[in-house]
């Protein structure tokens, strides 16, 4: 970046994400709503799978959709021969160089000054292309899990932004980096390369820098909004009880979680009065299975004392009622309120995705994660477990005994642990800090 440009000079972002689950982007999407904050200033949204042919990207996303589903275990093998050293870098170096070819057309005519990468792939790209064609471009990594993959360690990059500092030795050696504090400025007049292990509170120009910000969420999840008011509106809104025990499902934008076989599970419970919204996403084959599950639930046999007798009665009907089925299934697509629905619902069972996390913990929600995949998903679980307490299940005959221990908490003791969990673990306001950091690179 050319430093005598000014504080006047436009400062051109590009953010370059790729489409392998909707957590990459979302965080792209939480960083541009807060860069475009800063005055003169021109953000460029990027996807790497826009550099080849539609037809190939649909591909390989399906074939990668395939492979968690019915083959974990290959994407399990594949995430642990990728995070080492030796041959996995060797390919993930011709992965990348191909892939420059293709877009590296893109880049230069979006000629940016600063780069954020929200995925290895594009960290990737960006790191060969740095190297080969322009030194001066400052390359920043956001890392979206809760741990850190080994291809998103690449040479040139200028600094790293993690989840949480207790991830930061994932990175590398500390020697080799200069740490700043979150939403601290870069400025070019820090100490050089020998004397930044002694004096931290200015990055070197000479280290790349590491910053345990947290995770960018979209700003609507950083409302600090009456949890109580939030949890009476939303039950008022689906015809719910005040006291209503309500779970959310949410599989993230893609309806990444097999929430067919956990609303059948919850719905067999013996915990009958229990509220359930299922939120599909962009997944419509899911919403569709959910909306015949709901319909099929709508109508339940009730059976007298002579089971001869049994007979089959509308939900809402009164003599249902009386036999205390009080299960209700609310089944939405993709939906701008999750924020709203997090901070109203008792319980949050959710996939492992980093994002998907984040924006629950931002809410102060009440975490199940369910069935985590394979790599980062794992090592999200295994994380949130121990540093915030998460909960999690990979088998649903387990769910009893969790909903027992949740449903026999009194509705006041509920919203006082959720103020607690949003005060303690909840937003982190990392896309704000980010953009702050990048808004000091001017004078680089």
């Amino acid at each position: 970046m050319d430093s005598k440009s000014g504080n006047n000079k436009k400062l051109k972002i590009l953010i370059l994400s790729a489409p392998i689950g909707s957590g990459h982007r979302m965080a792209a999407v939480a960083l541009e709503e807060m860069l475009l904050r800063l005055e003169n200033v021109e953000v460029v949204q990027g996807n790497v799978f826009a550099f080849f042919p539609s037809w190939l990207g649909n591909a390989f996303l399906k074939f990668y959709e395939k492979v968690l589903a019915f083959c974990p275990w290959l994407y399990a093998l594949s995430y642990r021969w990728s995070n080492r050293d030796g041959g996995s870098l060797w390919m993930r170096n011709l992965i990348n160089s191909i892939l420059l070819h293709l877009g590296k057309a893109f880049i230069d005519e979006v000629k940016p000054d600063v780069v954020f990468s929200t995925h290895a792939t594009p960290t990737g790209i960006l790191s060969l292309y740095k190297q080969k064609y322009d030194n001066n471009l400052w390359l920043g990594v956001v890392v979206t899990d809760f741990t850190v993959h080994r291809w998103l360690v690449c040479p040139g990059v200028d600094a790293y932004f993690v989840a949480d500092e207790k991830l930061l030795g994932q990175i590398g050696d500390p020697a080799d980096f200069c740490e700043v504090k979150a939403g601290q400025a870069c400025s070019e007049s820090g100490p050089d390369a020998s004397e930044a292990g002694e004096n931290k509170a200015h990055p070197s120009p000479m280290l790349p820098v590491l910053c345990a910000s947290g995770i960018p969420v979209r700003a609507a999840f950083a409302e600090q909004n009456d949890l109580a008011a939030v949890r009476a509106e939303v039950r008022r809104r689906f015809g719910w009880p005040g006291d209503a025990f309500v779970c959310l499902l949410a599989g993230g934008g893609g309806g990444m979680l097999p929430m067919e076989e956990i609303v059948v599970s919850l719905y067999n419970s013996k915990y009958k009065n229990i509220h359930v919204i299922a939120v599909a996403g962009h997944n419509d084959g899911l919403r569709k299975k959910l909306e015949a599950v709901r319909k099929a639930f709508m109508v339940k046999p009730v059976y007298a004392e002579n089971r001869n007798d049994a007979k089959s009665v509308p939900a809402d009907d009164p003599s249902r009622q009386s036999q205390n089925y009080g299960f209700r299934l609310a089944v939405l697509g993709f939906t701008d309120e999750m924020p709203q629905l997090m901070q109203a619902a008792d319980v949050v069972i959710t996939k492992a995705g980093g994002v998907s996390l984040a924006e629950c913990l931002a809410c102060g929600a009440n975490i199940l994660i369910y069935h985590p995949l394979p790599g980062q998903e794992q090592g999200n679980t295994a994380f949130l477990q121990k540093e915030y307490g998460v909960a999690a299940l990979t088998d649903l005959r387990q769910l009893d005994e969790f909903l027992e221990r949740e449903m026999n908490l009194p509705l006041a003791e509920r919203l006082q642990r959720q103020e607690e969990r949003q005060q303690r673990c909840g937003y982190r306001p990392a896309a704000e800090q980010i953009a702050e950091f990048a808004d000091g690179l001017r004078n680089r």
